[in-house]
């Protein structure tokens, strides 16, 4: 309805995660892949220091300015 504001309702199951429990479940260095989308790109070359191929795309991201962009930030 057009008079209505838009409504946001968090999923009961994931809490707004957008996975299942058992992908949640999942987890690499105490994060879950929600936990891992989260993270900033300079939060991601730390997490990620001890994985070369990561680090170095994340390297970059930073070295150009993009250090504060989130992995999992939606596009436009």
């Amino acid at each position: 309805m057009h008079f209505l504001p838009d409504v946001y309702v968090p999923c009961e199951v994931c809490e707004g995660a957008r996975y299942n429990r058992d992908t949640l479940d999942i987890e690499f260095k105490g994060k879950n892949i929600a936990g891992v989308l989260s993270l900033s790109c300079e939060e991601a070359l730390e997490f990620f220091s001890n994985q070369p191929s990561i680090a170095r795309h994340m390297q970059t991201l930073v070295d150009v300015g993009l250090g504060y962009v989130r992995l999992g930030q939606p596009a436009p």
